[in-house]
């Protein structure tokens, strides 16, 4: 029986592992911090270890550590030169900061479709968006899978744009060899505490191969001042912010980072195998991962076919929902990401913004700018059927391993083979209810 009806729950309380995974070498790298934060001064030291092995590990060879992943993307905006009223190409299914980091900078995003394979931005796509108004492209790793860079670059690079690298979900991965974070031109990546590299609370990282890009960035750290480091002078030459990293977010981080290499190799086997243990279970379609690159599992992306068990006259949103109650009952947490394609939130669909309508109304603009999700239906199908695994409660990352993959398949086995019966009649259910 379902535990959903009453049956007995398939995991225990204890399984799995939550995520991030603290060993007592994090522990002490926080306190180490702890003991040298006073006097207090700008940057630590700590700090800039971490900027320091973040460039080491990418070979980026300019890194500054922000507060957020959202503070070192719209830092790789400004860096990148756009300026308000120039657009820049995002992918429509991604998390908010993607776009909201080109709003930051008074630019107007410009969403593109999914590839339907990958999840990720669909570079056949990338040209019918490209206006003369048009300075970069977001590439986001989505999931914890590397965007299809090459693609993505041969088309920047004919029509003269930045590319910018969001990797907020994919650390440790890698695209042909080369290592998320050193994917673009510039890149952007988040240390939430969720994050495949936690700083356990908020941080992030921006990376680049230019000196004056580096530049850039670094006055928008530091309220538009010159480069820390040299005496202050306290001259905004740039309108600025204050996204210093917290010192023992960094710490953690650093400690984290040593790790990483290790904790990605752990992702990569837990996700292969429990896509093995899923082939053939009906209901689902597992995530693919192109021979090219490494997949690290920030999120496991599930796609419910309720079409496989003869369930077309029922809608997709019953039977998912249905799905998510059935397992989240069993003990394996497991949930909706980003509903709707980005440009369907209301701050894109009422071009609010900044308010009276800016920066879409702020005369830099071109005019005529709306966003319709319809305009992406293999983004709005994705964010119909997706549900996810994975982040901080089914966690994908160590101390987990493949036998607590086996346990999430059984999980998903149970409800979607064994109790099959029980799973349709929740779905009718779930559907009467939202009528």
């Amino acid at each position: 029986m379902l535990a959903v009806d009453g049956g007995s729950p398939l995991l225990a309380g204890h399984e799995p592992a939550p995520w991030p995974h603290i060993t007592d070498t994090d522990r002490k790298a926080v306190l180490d911090a702890l003991d040298q934060a006073t006097p207090w001064h700008w940057p630590m030291r700590t700090v800039r270890e971490l900027e320091d092995a973040w460039a080491e590990f990418t070979g980026m060879p300019h890194v500054l550590a922000a507060n957020s992943g959202t503070a070192a993307l719209h830092m790789a905006i400004a860096a990148a030169g756009v300026e308000p009223g120039d657009e820049v190409l995002v992918p429509a299914d991604t998390f908010l900061a993607s776009a909201s980091c080109v709003l930051q900078a008074n630019a107007i995003p410009v969403f593109v479709d999914t590839d339907p394979a990958t999840f990720n931005i669909d570079p056949a796509r990338i040209e019918e968006r490209i206006t003369d108004r048009t300075r970069a492209v977001v590439a986001v790793d989505l999931n914890g899978l590397p965007a299809d860079h090459d693609a993505l670059r041969a088309v920047t690079e004919r029509h003269g744009l930045v590319l910018i690298e969001d990797a907020s979900q994919a650390h440790g991965a890698s695209y042909r060899g080369r290592p998320v974070g050193s994917l673009g031109a510039m890149s952007g990546a988040s240390l939430n505490g969720s994050k495949t590299l936690s700083a356990l609370g908020e941080g992030g990282l921006f990376a680049t191969r230019d000196e004056e890009q580096h530049r850039l960035a670094r006055r928008v750290l530091m309220f538009g001042e010159e480069l820390p480091g040299q005496s202050r002078d306290y001259n905004a030459r740039i309108m600025g912010w204050n996204y210093r990293i917290d010192v023992l977010a960094a710490a953690f981080a650093r400690s984290q980072l040593t790790r990483l290499p290790e904790m990605s190799l752990v992702r990569q086997a837990n996700g292969a195998a429990l896509t093995r243990a899923l082939a053939g279970v009906p209901g689902i379609r597992t995530p693919a991962v192109p021979e090219d690159r490494t997949h690290v599992y920030f999120f496991y992306p599930l796609l419910v076919m309720p079409e496989e068990l003869g369930l077309d006259g029922l809608p997709v949103a019953a039977f998912r929902d249905a799905l998510a109650r059935a397992v989240n009952a069993e003990g394996l947490q497991i949930m909706r990401w980003q509903p709707q394609p980005v440009p369907g939130q209301t701050l894109f669909r009422e071009l609010r913004g900044y308010g009276r309508g800016c920066p879409w109304s702020c005369g830099h603009a071109r005019a005529g700018h709306h966003y319709d999700p319809a305009e992406y239906p293999v983004s709005e199908e994705i964010c119909l059927r997706r549900l996810v695994l994975g982040q901080s409660f089914s966690s994908f990352g160590p101390p987990n391993d493949v036998t607590t993959m086996r346990r999430y398949a059984d999980v998903l086995y149970k409800v979607l083979v064994e109790e099959r019966e029980a799973l349709v009649a929740l779905t009718r259910r779930t559907a009467e209810a939202a009528r």
